[in-house]
């Protein structure tokens, strides 16, 4: 008898349901609480399952960091699990036929989906890249912030001081001249040589220029003023924060002297990012099913004869993506490679946008490449001769 056990996780509990081959229900139940003591239960039972089975499979969602306690718990015991993405599993949830649905349904669900699932391995991180990829987890959040609070300062500004923030951008030095000067009044009244300490010469003037002509908001100057040093006093925070993550990315030992630092355009942080994402090329086969697990693959409908190519999937990890993405743009203006075939696809009529995906997709292929070969990444011949 082939059993299945699946397993549906939450912050504070989780359900598991168990069933055979002919879509008997042998056991189900939930636990309303993520301890030892309700894992062990866990393991047991399926350790009396497994002993009566010819064939288990046990597989649970991926929920962030929830699934991790009972996964190692498992594996501690030595019952292989696969780890399901959401998306798999989500068409399973919605083919039931009555719109019901709970903790207990979506385990049962997790149980179906192994049935039919096609055998593949669960990818584990390695060890040695746990450090980096919780490092680059902590980056996604502060970096995160620190774009949500350049928004609501640009904001406040934009109150205080219109049109301000088109001149100016939102960094470590005009922080320091915010903190400082914030109305029209405060920049006109200012000996110009401190304005010009933060800017140059032509934006001092453009500056000047609006301020002169922007109309006064005395009713909010003083709350204005106080949301705006509050704002600035937290992004300055967030942004030494967020150097050290850079700093403590740089060193790691995963991204030393490793073979795709070798590739243009991408550095140490973008590059942390891709290793620490990834971890293993040889998860996959070929460049397009990494090209896939960034979400940069095409978008493609069919129907009868028509066929469409609509926008990328971005199925896969956001961060990863714009690393890749932001390796790309730099890429463009170093590596004759990624450079050419931009060029080639914008003169052939491609939107820049479109260009610069096509270009990151490029980029995937590079990657996988030198990654999977272990070969430092060498410009080719013709472009060394153009120079």
């Amino acid at each position: 008898m082939k059993i299945y056990v699946g397993i549906d996780m939450a912050k504070d509990k989780f359900d598991y349901c168990a069933m055979d081959d002919s879509l008997n229900i042998l056991c189900r139940g939930s636990n309303r609480e993520n301890r030892n003591e309700r894992f062990k239960e866990l393991s047991d039972l399926i350790g009396t399952l497994k002993s009566t089975s010819t064939m288990m499979k046990i597989g649970m969602e991926s929920t962030g960091i929830y699934h991790i306690p009972l996964y190692n718990h498992l594996r501690t015991y030595g019952f292989p699990i696969r780890i399901l993405n959401g998306l798999e599993v989500r068409g399973m949830k919605k083919s039931r036929v009555r719109k019901t649905t709970n903790d207990t349904i979506d385990a049962e669900s997790i149980a179906r989906y192994l049935m039919i699932r096609e055998e593949k391995d669960t990818f584990v991180v390695p060890e040695n890249f746990m450090n980096l990829r919780e490092t680059i987890t902590a980056y996604s959040v502060i970096t995160d912030k620190i774009r949500t609070t350049k928004n609501n300062l640009i904001r406040a500004m934009d109150m205080i001081f219109p049109g301000l923030s088109n001149i100016i951008e939102i960094s470590a030095d005009t922080v320091d001249m915010l903190s400082t000067y914030m109305t029209p009044e405060d920049f006109i009244s200012a000996d110009r040589k401190e304005i010009e300490k933060y800017v140059s010469r032509r934006r001092y003037d453009r500056i000047m220029k609006i301020a002169s002509d922007s109309p006064a908001n005395h009713h909010l100057e003083r709350s204005l003023r106080m949301e705006i040093s509050s704002l600035i006093r937290i992004l300055k925070v967030m942004m030494e924060e967020k150097e050290k993550l850079e700093k403590a990315m740089r060193s790691d030992p995963v991204i030393e002297n490793h073979v795709i630092m070798s590739i243009p355009g991408i550095g140490p942080v973008t590059g942390s990012v891709i290793l620490g994402k990834i971890c293993d090329i040889n998860r996959f086969e070929n460049a397009e099913k990494l090209v896939a697990f960034v979400g940069m693959d095409p978008v493609i409908k069919e129907s009868g004869k028509q066929r469409s190519q609509r926008s990328i999937s971005k199925r896969g990890d956001s961060s990863l993506r714009s690393a890749i993405y932001q390796s790309t743009l730099a890429a463009v203006r170093g590596n004759p490679v990624i450079s050419e075939f931009y060029r080639r696809k914008v003169d052939g009529g491609m939107p820049k946008k479109k260009a610069l995906v096509a270009a990151s997709r490029k980029q995937c292929h590079i990657i996988w490449s030198v990654w999977h070969n272990n070969r430092p990444f060498e410009i080719p011949e013709r472009f060394r001769k153009q120079e």
